[in-house]
């Protein structure tokens, strides 16, 4: 699955609100930035930014190198944004929503559920009890859902993800295969070369001698 521009945002905003937006653009498919360009190209405080920056690295999904200035004496940070830890984070996230809707779904399959005229509140069967089927804000009769929509929308959600994981799941999968075998590849070479290296003494050994004692040598 390749990791949209839009997912990174949805991911990035979760940690920083609506106000980090800015910031996360100006990341987006850039390789080592300047915090000083950022602040400048986003129109925000220094200050602000580096909090923003720090949050995202303490949660794995910006890295950064440093550089001192010759002519200040500090250090300048360069940032970049993690595309694995965040496609990493952005599943997790997605695993956990999962879990939460299948749990919404049992409660909706089993519970009863009741609702107002005036949708002031939803109330489960218990709760509709305690309050002897009156609404607690505006007072009115309350009346029993009809949870099928709710029930097929939750279903629906939960096969989208489903397919989303199992899709990131295969290529995980796919990725890990491809490193065990890059990493069998010197050792494939190291015993060619051993083969070759045993083939060569045994040919030597094998070579007549002429009449010096001395092995003939072998004409290329």
């Amino acid at each position: 699955m390749r990791l949209t521009t839009k997912k990174v945002e949805e991911i990035l905003v979760n940690l920083l609100s609506e106000e980090g937006l800015p910031l996360i653009r100006e990341l987006a498919g850039k390789f080592n930035i300047s915090e000083f360009d950022l602040a400048s190209k986003t129109k925000k405080d220094i200050k602000i930014i580096r909090k923003m920056l720090y949050l995202l690295y303490n949660h794995n999904l910006v890295g950064f190198t440093r550089k001192k200035d010759k002519q200040k004496g500090w250090y300048i940070y360069y940032w970049t944004l993690l595309p694995e830890s965040i496609k990493f984070n952005y599943f997790k996230t997605k695993r956990d929503l999962l879990e939460r809707l299948k749990q919404q779904l049992a409660q909706e399959e089993k519970e009863l559920f009741f609702i107002c005229p005036n949708d002031c509140i939803r109330l489960d069967f218990d709760q509709s009890i305690g309050f002897e089927f009156h609404c607690p804000e505006c007072g009115e009769l309350i009346t029993q859902d009809d949870s099928q929509k709710k029930i097929f929308d939750l279903k629906n959600k939960i096969s989208e993800i489903e397919e989303e994981l199992e899709e990131y799941k295969q290529q995980q999968m796919v990725r890990r295969t491809a490193v065990k075998e890059h990493k069998k590849q010197p050792r494939a070479r190291k015993k060619q070369a051993q083969r070759m290296v045993s083939k060569e003494k045994k040919t030597i050994k094998k070579r007549p001698l002429n009449k010096r004692g001395k092995k003939k040598k072998i004409a290329k």
